[in-house]
């Protein structure tokens, strides 16, 4: 039998074999992993202003490391261990000093769940005087949350790991990598209660949860206190801020929007309270006109802002209650 090949049944063909070629690629496509060296010694891994799911593969915040002359810190470890896996793979591609540390710079689960990768390095695991308390509280919590939006099936085996040395309050611990000494802080409740900063004196370089760049920041403890943090960050002598999701950016660049958007959330939530509105009224109403008009002037134009801003105006009000 004769068989005709019509420019119509070519283009099928060739639409089917692009889809065979898209859906053997995808984890590849989908999930490529770029390191930058920001600064001398100083790298990052920069997330996707998402939230988690299947196709990002829970990489959202920024991770990375610092490499001193003796040994190398590393500043969270992602949201599953596929991520830390190819953190470690990427600094073992760079460097074969030992990693000493690793720093969890609060309890969300985009930030610690490929902690259990880097145990064959036999690092200290620094954290806040409290991270230990919320990672037992709430680990099966995330590790099911993180499993239903991911679907990644490593996070079925993932670890609990533990801090094992600790920062109290306000107080700082200086850790030598070689010829390179590093500050942790642990801070008061902000976006969490249990939040780290990393500061390299050598390049004047801070890394803070408590920094949010382009993504709107989520309060999940105290505006207060978050603000406070800020402001007390604003005096540091600081050159380049690496934020927890975002961009790199000079320290003003970063903390004053940031600090914008929460003063005029406190100041019209007290308004609120003082005309006796309810909750819902407060949700419905504070800073509306930037839902409405979301590009309109002197307005961050976060992103996610709807996803998270009604949470934020529940937050604030309830903390705000009682002054």
């Amino acid at each position: 039998m004769l068989s005709i090949k019509t420019p119509q049944l070519n283009i099928i063909n060739d639409m089917i074999l692009l889809v065979l070629l898209a859906f053997l690629t995808y984890p590849f496509l989908t999930f490529s992993f770029q390191i930058d060296q920001i600064e001398d010694g100083v790298f990052v891994h920069f997330g996707v202003h998402e939230d988690s799911n299947h196709l990002n593969e829970g990489d959202i915040a920024n991770i990375g490391f610092i490499v001193g002359e003796k040994s190398i810190m590393v500043i969270d470890t992602g949201g599953t261990p596929v991520i830390g896996k190819k953190l470690l793979d990427s600094i073992r591609q760079r460097s074969s000093l030992p990693i000493s540390h690793v720093i969890i710079t609060h309890s969300h689960p985009d930030h610690f769940f490929g902690t259990q990768e880097f145990l064959i390095e036999n690092p200290l695991i620094v954290g806040h005087e409290k991270l230990n308390r919320s990672l037992v509280n709430n680990f099966e919590f995330y590790k099911n949350s993180q499993y239903n939006t991911i679907k990644s099936n490593t996070l079925k085996k993932a670890e609990l790991v533990q801090a094992n040395i600790f920062v109290k309050i306000n107080q700082t611990l200086e850790i030598d990598l070689g010829e390179r000494i590093i500050e942790i802080r642990a801070w008061e409740s902000g976006h969490t209660d249990n939040d780290l900063s990393v500061y390299d004196k050598k390049t004047k370089t801070f890394w803070s949860e408590n920094v949010f760049v382009s993504r709107i920041p989520s309060i999940r403890a105290s505006v207060l206190g978050w603000k406070k943090n800020l402001e007390e960050i604003l005096d540091m002598d600081i050159n380049l801020i690496v934020p927890g999701h975002g961009r790199p950016l000079k320290k003003e660049e970063a903390i004053r929007p940031v600090l914008k958007y929460f003063n005029r959330l406190i100041s019209q939530t007290r308004d609120f309270h003082k005309k006796n509105k309810s909750l819902q009224e407060s949700i419905n109403q504070i800073l509306q006109d930037e839902i409405i008009n979301p590009k309109s002037v002197n307005k961050e134009n976060w992103i996610l802002f709807t996803e998270y801003h009604y949470t934020n105006i529940t937050k604030v009000f309830t903390e705000l209650e009682w002054e």
